[in-house]
């Protein structure tokens, strides 16, 4: 059997699940979905689901990992290049909101639900980690206790801004949030050199 034809199946089979479960939570609290309601809402058999994951929290661990995942790996392709002595970010924003529109009903779903809780530390703590570095290479000057504020507000407004973005239908255009994204980021990050 070619291999490339079955990983088309199993992204495929995936993705449905992935979009049941999503379509599910927009409906209900995530505690009340059951496997059933996933495979029937994809039209897969119970089999199926459990070739793939063990319950509902582990398919919810799993989307909530491969979005990160995805969002560190555009973050690192980004610093790869990056000129740290730019006053932009609009090169990492980019290509992160495309993807979260992408993956709108998802993202939406994992924000706006109790039980992805953990996905929004996770998801602050990702933007934590990758704007510390930077954030102190541009504003060196600044105490500690400032770029603690400082990283408080940006990743509490970022994610804020993406909440509001993603339940505002339609969405507005990617290159409007960026650019608003962009502005509040670099004009608070001048605060930190008085």
């Amino acid at each position: 059997m070619d291999s490339s034809k079955e990983d088309r199946r199993i992204r495929r089979t995936k993705k449905l699940l992935k979009q049941a479960l999503a379509q599910l939570m927009d409906e209900k609290e995530f505690k009340d979905i059951t496997v059933k309601d996933i495979t029937e809402r994809a039209d897969l058999n119970r089999g199926t689901f459990y070739l793939h994951y063990t319950d509902t929290y582990d398919i919810l661990n799993k989307i909530e990992n491969e979005i990160l995942e995805n969002i560190q790996y555009m973050i690192d392709e980004y610093l790869k290049k990056a000129d740290l002595s730019a006053t932009t970010v609009l090169p990492a924003l980019r290509p992160i909101a495309e993807y979260i529109l992408d993956n709108a009903d998802i993202c939406r779903c994992l924000i706006n639900n109790r039980a992805s809780a953990d996905f929004i530390e996770k998801l602050q703590s990702l933007i934590f980690k990758n704007c510390a570095d930077i954030i102190k290479r541009r504003y060196n000057l600044a105490s500690n206790k400032s770029y603690d504020y400082y990283f408080s507000f940006i990743t509490y407004g970022i994610i804020g801004l993406m909440k509001k973005w993603l339940d505002i239908t339609p969405m507005a255009p990617v290159d409007e949030v960026v650019v608003l994204a962009d502005k509040v980021i670099t004009a608070s990050g001048t605060a930190l050199k008085q």
